[in-house]
């Protein structure tokens, strides 16, 4: 929450199932749509990689939808170096330290 707007949300995932290795993460966020834009997502994500590496996660995988343009640039601006690409799914993984 922004004094009383609701941005989005920001999961950190303990640890990788079968499916969230291929389409999840560890990290997930989604920024609601009336404030995009604005760098949300960035924060988002800076935010959850420290307690990812918490978790003892030293390197986080984050995904995104092959034409989401701003959370790929959320990904790379938080350093995450491409992995592959699955279907319509980007993979990344990103540095927690």
């Amino acid at each position: 929450m922004q004094g009383r707007e609701y941005l989005g949300r920001v999961q950190v995932r303990h640890r990788l199932t079968p499916h969230l290795r291929e389409l999840g993460g560890h990290i997930g966020y989604w920024v609601a749509p009336a404030v995009r834009r604005r760098g949300h997502a960035t924060a988002m994500l800076a935010a959850a990689l420290p307690v990812a590496q918490q978790l003892g996660i030293e390197c986080a995988l984050v995904t995104c939808d092959v034409d989401n343009v701003g959370s790929r640039r959320a990904i790379e601006r938080n350093g995450g170096l491409f992995a592959d690409r699955r279907g319509s799914k980007l993979r990344f993984w990103v540095p927690t330290g």
